[in-house]
């Protein structure tokens, strides 16, 4: 056993001594963390607080090890660099997130790379971490990186944590060069596709009743989706980068960060409750988070109800606003692209197509507006066709509804028109979702207005009222 040359003490107590320091530091920063939730702190500050204590705790160690050697290996630790990766490299890590981190060398530092993982990894395994890892050459990163799309993400969001600069650096510069902007459209349509698989998982519906918060559809994960499209798209790596740019809305830009701060503060209450990662939303956790976000019980809805409302009022915005910006990012084939600057033909006077895409004109809006049976053609034209209404169109459909009398839509048109859709031979359920998102359906039916987002709080449903309705009717 190596003793100190100033104390005579072991230095396996001297190790075990700081790693008793750290986990009481941890434990006593995570206790501060669940109370300065409950005191009104954003989540946006929790998640930078606890990234920026992961990231002193391993800076720490580095330096640690560095003191410890000298020579080669000293000289050696100049050709290697510490990289936080995925969630850790978008510096979005909950209390008990995994911890990502690559040891990445160049030239020069192969003989010392397997040392200093083991030398710093560990210590953070010792603490209690999830860690996943990694150690490769610069080379390496950009094989597997083409080879790899879970690899490839990851590598997208590197960032730098100490060692050699001049390395990361390096690894930037020929991953921008050899990866990045390469193949762009298969890898946004291979991310989607990744994402519908895990959509089949955890949920193909927003409703699910104990949804997995990062998972499942209308989760985290579609903001991750959004924001690795913006990057291999536009080279844009936030979503401020993006409205900065013009590419997202500050409207949907406001909503998203308005949703991801919500996220992020249950995610964190779920985490330093269980004491792991948890990212199930169950029905004893969407009770008390209830209380925590200071619901109360009312005469005709439960606190709980109330917060699951709003849980899925953040997650239908993200979920829409995701897919129509990596629907406009797929790229178009020639066909399509010299049809966008060609006069667009209107369906009866009022619609226009794009590829299979069904909008309304802006000039054409008060026109369709102002007659509901004109507003209805418009569901019908996608349900006969078999198109899809522009996410656009939805959402301004659905800001006009906000505004709008359920006694417009009392005429002999708009019921008529209303029938012609029920009574369709096929993609009713579909249709009357669409209806449903834009809220037109509720000023047909009115008491669809009043189930919206609504759970029943017990244990013999999986869906909300309105969407356990709607599976109702696709199953007919």
């Amino acid at each position: 056993m190596e003793y100190s040359v100033q104390t005579g003490q072991p230095s396996q107590i001297r190790a075990d001594k700081e790693l008793t320091s750290t986990q009481a530091v941890l434990q006593e920063r995570r206790d501060g963390l669940t109370q300065r939730l409950r005191d009104g702190a954003s989540a946006s500050e929790v998640v930078a607080g606890f990234t920026d204590l992961v990231d002193s705790v391993l800076i720490a160690r580095y330096r640690n090890v560095l003191r410890q050697h000298v020579g080669d290996f000293a000289v050696g630790l100049q050709q290697c660099c510490l990289v936080a990766v995925g969630g850790y490299g978008r510096r979005e890590l909950s209390p008990y997130s995994d911890i990502d981190v690559m040891v990445l060398y160049h030239d020069g530092g192969e003989n010392v790379v397997q040392t200093l993982s083991k030398e710093v990894l560990h210590h953070l395994w010792d603490l209690g971490f999830q860690v996943g890892h990694s150690v490769r050459s610069i080379q390496d990163c950009l094989v597997v990186a083409e080879e790899d799309l879970a690899t490839k993400t990851a590598l997208m969001e590197s960032r730098f944590l100490t060692g050699g600069a001049t390395v990361f650096q390096e690894f930037q510069r020929r991953f921008a060069r050899r990866v990045l902007g390469h193949r762009v459209g298969s890898f946004i349509r291979d991310k989607v596709e990744e994402r519908h698989r895990e959509y089949a998982k955890f949920g193909e519906t927003i409703y699910l009743l104990e949804p997995n918060i990062k998972k499942s559809k209308g989760g985290l994960r579609d903001l991750h989706l959004l924001q690795w499209v913006g990057m291999a798209k536009y080279q844009a790596s936030t979503l401020l980068d993006l409205a900065d740019r013009g590419i997202l809305a500050h409207q949907d830009y406001a909503a998203l960060v308005e949703a991801r701060e919500f996220l992020w503060k249950v995610r964190a209450f779920l985490h330093l409750k269980a004491g792991r990662a948890q990212e199930i939303l169950s029905f004893e956790e969407q009770v008390r988070l209830a209380k925590e976000f200071g619901f109360e019980d009312q005469s005709h809805l439960l606190a709980v109800e109330q917060f699951m409302q709003l849980y899925y009022q953040h997650t239908t915005g993200i979920y829409d606003r995701c897919m129509r910006l990596v629907n406009c990012s797929r790229e178009q084939s020639w066909w399509n692209w010299v049809m966008t600057w060609l006069p667009r033909p209107l369906i009866k006077g009022l619609f226009s197509l794009s590829g299979t895409n069904l909008s309304i004109p802006q000039e054409k809006l008060l026109d369709v507006f102002h007659e509901p049976g004109r507003l209805l053609d418009l569901f019908k034209v996608s349900q006969e066709k078999g198109l899809t209404i522009d996410g656009r169109t939805l959402e301004e459909i659905h800001r006009h509804m906000e505004t709008v009398s359920d006694e417009v839509f009392c005429t002999s048109s708009a019921s008529q028109a209303f029938r012609n859709i029920l009574s369709g031979p096929k993609s009713v359920a579909q249709t009357l979702t669409l209806m449903h998102q834009a809220r037109v359906l509720e000023k047909l039916v009115p008491a669809f207005g009043r189930v919206r987002r609504l759970m029943q709080f017990n244990q013999y449903h999986k869906y909300t009222v309105d969407e356990h309705s709607l599976f109702t009717v696709r199953e007919v």
